[in-house]
């Protein structure tokens, strides 16, 4: 270990836990360990880690407590894992409806909003602690260790506009040695620029939206650079196997794939064993349903549902974040971990706007920009590299403005949206066939 690795081990990211107080190293180094346990101790922990919970949730929130009486289940009821089937199962919706009042409780810690549209579109408002986040960070953490990365060692983090970023974060940044890609510029010099910082600084790590990384890669055969990589990490979007398959031959190492919600929890993530996926069981519990709720067998597609060992101030319990995903057939990996294996995620497809100038427009991007209190879900679509239409369902009781549609048009500009913007309000928001909204839908390829 470097000496610039042991002081963030040791001294700098605990001092700043306590400071925070987030818990998230502590964390980290229980799942270092707990990592490596049988089934048996795993089962044991869950087991006892669920009992906590629901008590919690029926104790201190409205919302989970008369959806459990309704279902006539008490918390004693609840003794396993195996048992939250007696559970109704969450919504999105629901707990929209319910927020703040019936699903947020006090933890005794300060705590702030933060919003999400994940894969629908649909903006949802949800409340966090310090604690809370470091809990999901360091499975994070967790998930970046198995893909080869230390703390201390340089990466690119490609996916977050560094220029939004707070004074404090830079530094943390800078002690970090994590440098940004930024997401709002990906015409071909700004790659040039991103390229030729991996080069000079010698990063060899780097991070992000599948479809955003790939644009790298493009660059770097595009210039016949040469640039070996130690970790390849995705999240936020499918891995489609042409991304896969590019970006390992490209960098020279196997692609890492994370599967986490903006809700505030990791579900899975890739170990590096012929493409598995490990489902983070010391955090969530994860089941796949079918339309009517019941278990769909290993192999089959079935609707995420997460129950969350950590309750925060928002507790999350058999939620469905709106995914399809399909558990491994196989009960256990060569890596030795014991944790759950899932096969592969089905419900994260975003497409990528081109405009005029070359700039290329993640769709993750407008999640950040068509953000307001009066939009219920929104979705974007190009038919022609000129122009956008912007689709917006507004929630009950708003009506749309020209201030809304400036305030929108202004965010979209200034996340690299040059091109014309038009801004339709419709009453009903159009699904496709297979039923799975997409919020951004572009028919422009390069």
């Amino acid at each position: 270990m470097s000496v610039h690795a042991w002081f963030l081990r040791s001294i700098l990211l605990p001092a700043g836990d306590l400071y925070f107080k987030q818990g998230m190293m502590k964390r980290l180094e229980f799942l270092e360990q707990a990592q490596w346990w049988d089934a048996g101790r795993t089962a044991l922990w869950r087991d006892q880690a669920l009992r906590k919970l629901v008590q919690v949730c029926y104790d201190e929130t409205p919302f989970y407590k008369q959806r459990m009486d309704e279902a006539g289940v008490k918390p004693r009821d609840i003794r396993t894992v195996a048992d939250l089937r007696l559970i109704p199962v969450t919504t999105k919706e629901m707990m929209r409806d319910g927020y703040p009042d019936a699903v947020v409780r006090e933890t005794g810690l300060p705590s702030y909003e933060t919003s999400t549209s994940g894969s629908t579109g649909k903006l949802f408002t949800i409340r966090e602690d310090s604690e809370t986040g470091g809990s999901y960070r360091s499975s994070f953490m967790l998930s970046l260790e198995w893909a080869g990365w230390n703390i201390g060692e340089a990466h690119m983090m490609a996916g977050v506009n560094y220029q939004k970023r707070s004074l404090d974060r830079r530094v943390k940044d800078s002690l970090l040695r994590c440098h940004y890609l930024r997401s709002d510029d990906l015409t071909d010099d700004r790659l040039d620029a991103h390229l030729d910082a991996l080069a000079e600084r010698g990063i060899q790590h780097l991070w992000g939206y599948p479809g955003l990384i790939s644009y790298v890669a493009r660059g770097a055969e595009r210039r016949g650079l040469h640039l070996p990589m130690k970790s390849i990490v995705t999240w936020g979007e499918n891995l489609h196997p042409s991304h896969r398959e590019l970006l390992e031959g490209v960098f020279g190492t196997r692609v890492t794939d994370t599967y986490g919600c903006g809700e505030g929890f990791q579900i899975a993530a890739q170990c590096g064993h012929e493409n598995n996926y490990h489902t983070h069981d010391l955090d969530v519990v994860v089941e796949y349903l079918d339309d009517d709720g019941n278990p769909v067998p290993a192999g089959s597609p079935g609707h995420v549902t997460i129950t969350r060992f950590h309750p925060g101030p928002m507790p999350f319990l058999r939620y469905q974040p709106g995914d399809l995903a399909t558990a491994s057939t196989r009960t256990a990996c060569p890596c030795g971990r014991a944790w759950g294996l899932l096969k592969s995620i089905q419900g994260r497809a975003t497409d990528t706007v081109i405009t005029p100038s070359g700039n290329r427009i993640v769709g993750h991007i407008f999640n950040l920009a068509i953000k307001a209190p009066e939009i219920d879900s929104y979705q974007v679509v190009q038919d022609e590299k000129s122009s956008i239409t912007v689709r917006v369902l507004l929630r009950d009781g708003c009506a749309y403005s020209p201030a809304l549609e400036g305030k929108l048009i202004d965010n979209l500009r200034r996340n690299g949206a040059d091109l014309e913007i038009r801004i339709v309000p419709v009453d009903e928001m159009p699904v496709p066939a297979s039923g799975k909204h997409r919020f951004v839908l572009s028919r422009v390829r390069e």
